[in-house]
């Protein structure tokens, strides 16, 4: 989020204005390509870390409770209702408030706020970071999937029930 703040505020990174290449078909220079390579690095940087992040965090905010108490399991839920909440809530806020700051403002303050959000974020997630619930690993999960992998080439002939009640 901090480089595409950089490619919407430098002024380095902005190509020119429609008015000086209105009459002009060629393309290859409305932007240079430093300024192409810099904001398609900026998107792929993005995109690697929203999917290294958006799959984990779920099952961290998962392991934060044990199944096995009640009280916990109904915070577990109570958990999960408010953290879809937030991301509707998130998406509501960009798709309106900061569409209208891009548009009326500055597309720099329109990217500033979500990068300071972002980075606000980051700093509640190290400073809570000793209060998580860590669970050890006991043994690889490479040795994990092996031993699934493993039991479907085993059981793969066996007829599967068509009452899943039957099954247990």
């Amino acid at each position: 989020m901090y480089l595409l703040t950089l490619v919407v505020s430098l002024p380095i990174q902005r190509a020119p204005s429609c008015e000086k290449r209105v009459n002009e078909l060629d393309y290859d220079k409305w932007a240079s390509k430093f300024q192409v390579g810099f904001f398609y690095c900026a998107l792929y940087i993005t995109a690697l870390g929203t999917g290294g992040t958006k799959p984990n965090i779920f099952t961290m905010g998962a392991d934060q409770f044990d199944d096995f108490e009640p009280k916990e399991r109904a915070e577990k839920l109570s958990f999960f209702n408010w953290w879809m909440f937030g991301i509707f809530y998130g998406a509501l806020f960009s798709n309106t408030f900061l569409i209208y700051i891009q548009d009326n403002v500055g597309w720099a303050v329109g990217y500033s706020l979500p990068t300071l959000g972002l980075g606000e974020s980051i700093v509640v997630f190290l400073v809570g970071t000793p209060y998580y619930r860590h669970k050890a690993t006991s043994r690889s999960p490479l040795t994990s999937v092996a031993r699934v992998l493993v039991a479907v080439m085993r059981k793969r002939k066996e007829v599967v029930p068509n009452d899943p009640k039957r099954a247990l």
